[in-house]
């Protein structure tokens, strides 16, 4: 590992039920970003590809047991690359409205120029590509796609 791990979260509230948004989660092929290809997986295992200026990041993660009813974790298994964790953290507030919050773990590229990119293209990429995700997740959900 060539420095330490950082993350970005987000969130978004949707109009459906806990089982609703549970299940699109998931599904992750019904919600995926344009950021994110090679995308395929279910409940116990994702992998995709996250597109970022001048760079792209493969993930390879399995899903953790022993989690809350609420929390869905991902975490890098074998080689894993860069991207190291996906959490979705669903909190009922309604008996139809849900708060979701997702954390993508990661390890940035190293190295001055890594540190640049880092900064000024790729987390505000990664961030985008998650506030895509929720946002799709939303609409799905939402009868809205």
């Amino acid at each position: 590992m060539s420095g330490p791990l950082r993350s970005v979260v987000e969130d978004v509230h949707i109009h459906a039920t806990f089982l609703d948004v549970c299940d699109l989660i998931a599904s992750p092929l019904r919600w995926v970003p344009p950021a994110i290809t090679e995308a395929e997986g279910d409940l116990d295992a994702l992998a995709f590809r996250l597109l970022l200026p001048l760079r792209s990041e493969h993930a390879r993660l399995a899903r953790q047991a022993d989690e809350a009813a609420h929390v869905l974790a991902f975490a890098a298994n074998g080689d894993g690359g860069a991207v190291r964790g996906l959490t979705w953290v669903v909190n009922v507030e309604a008996p139809r409205e849900v708060h979701l919050v997702a954390e993508l773990l990661y390890e940035p590229a190293g190295g001055p120029i890594g540190w640049a990119l880092e900064e000024v293209m790729h987390r505000p990429s990664r961030r985008q590509a998650l506030r895509d995700a929720l946002w799709r997740l939303k609409l799905l959900a939402e009868g809205r796609d």
